[in-house]
């Protein structure tokens, strides 16, 4: 099964943990996983350590396949550059969402 995943709320909010796990079970299951993120949700991919982000899922979920994409405008207007993130996350345009959603077997939204 394909999922697609929307997750626009920041590294402060529980969608990011509950993302990261709900993406790493479905991963080792054997589904494919194509993550979009959006809004606050671009700080998920910035390769930062911080005491305030005691769970980064980024580079697990890469580790095992996920493919994932920040929203290249959102991530610009929060001074998120492409040398921010971590190695194999792109950035992409509301296109590529689109994709994303067309692709999708499942497709889920965590936002506010």
């Amino acid at each position: 099964m394909k999922i697609g995943i929307l997750l626009t709320t920041g590294t402060d909010h529980e969608n990011g943990y509950l993302v990261g796990k709900l993406s790493e079970a479905w991963l080792k299951q054997g589904h494919e996983v194509d993550l979009f993120l959006m809004g606050e949700g671009v700080y998920h991919a910035q390769a930062i350590s911080s005491p305030k982000r005691p769970y980064a899922a980024m580079p697990a979920l890469l580790a095992l396949g996920a493919k994932v994409a920040v929203c290249g405008v959102t991530a610009e207007a929060r001074g998120v550059s492409e040398t921010d993130l971590y190695p194999g996350i792109e950035i992409a345009s509301q296109y590529e969402l689109s994709r994303i959603v067309d692709r999708a077997d499942r497709f889920l939204t965590f936002g506010d």
